[in-house]
């Protein structure tokens, strides 16, 4: 599986760094949630995990949702009740018999209440060996904070098939931006004025720009938690990596909001200019 977050949650395991919660921010919660199965199915192996493998059984009890020590829960309703967490809670009173850790899922993270989110937190705050959890969201800011604070936070976004739609040339241009905004922010709402809104006249071409730009800000992001390579094309931003992966975390926050507000009515002008006023350090 080519998923960048499947093979950073893979990576940590194999060096013992594997975080007991998880908060992932998809933009597609229903492949967000197999990649996390896919995982755990690693996680869980008993000997050294293979794809289609027939020599036990865990792949099929994960494929059919028949295994007692994997629950997932999602909203009754408009909220996630504090009942069900309680049945989460006395489900894995017990140690797992059929895998190796008791795993949660929480699909709709946001849809937690204070009420579920405090009955949540002795999960999150003593946390044992053998339970690994994971909350699912599409905005991770929507998250309660007392959920949210205890959580390892990853971003999981997919390509949309309107990528194939942008053309070439926007790339280049995205390029050329990015790189003027990264090295020389004082001049970059000019840089807006004189060269990008001539060339940006409508909202298509906002969408083609900044779609390149977070095509560009998720290499580097995960160019700089190393477990991928810095594209070819992206080479003259290498100097950024020196930033930690929150930066461009932010950066592709601040895009994923942009390309949200594209959907409405917006002034190409002001949006350039919030990409440059917020793009933040």
């Amino acid at each position: 599986m080519d998923n960048k977050i499947f093979q950073e949650l893979v990576h940590a395991y194999h060096e013992n760094k594997l975080a007991h919660a998880f908060l992932l921010e998809t933009n597609d919660k229903e492949k967000c949630y197999q990649t996390i199965l896919h995982f755990l199915k690693v996680l869980n192996c008993p000997k050294e995990f293979q794809e289609n493998c027939i020599t036990c059984n865990l792949c099929h009890l994960f494929d059919t949702n028949s295994l007692p020590s994997l629950i997932t829960i999602y909203p009754d309703g408009q909220n996630i009740k504090k009942e069900q967490i309680l049945e989460l809670k006395k489900a894995f009173q017990t140690k797992p018999v059929f895998s190796k850790y008791n795993m949660y899922i929480i699909m709709g993270a946001e849809n937690l209440n204070s009420s579920s989110a405090n009955t949540m937190l002795k999960f999150l705050e003593e946390p044992e060996e053998h339970i690994i959890g994971f909350f699912v969201t599409n905005n991770k800011e929507n998250v309660i904070d007392t959920i949210k604070s205890r959580c390892q936070i990853l971003l999981d976004y997919y390509d949309v098939d309107d990528m194939s739609e942008i053309p070439s040339e926007y790339q280049k241009i995205a390029l050329d931006y990015a790189l003027e905004v990264e090295t020389t922010h004082d001049d970059a709402l000019l840089y807006n004025k004189d060269i990008l809104l001539p060339i940006i006249k409508d909202k298509k071409c906002a969408f083609w720009l900044f779609k390149s730009l977070l095509k560009l800000y998720e290499n580097l992001y995960y160019s700089s938690l190393k477990i991928s390579e810095l594209q070819e094309e992206n080479e003259k931003f290498r100097f950024l990596l020196k930033k930690n992966s929150e930066y461009f975390f932010r950066k592709i926050q601040l895009i994923l909001e942009i390309l949200d507000e594209l959907n409405y009515n917006l002034n190409i002008s002001l949006v350039l200019d919030r990409f440059v006023l917020e793009e933040g350090d």
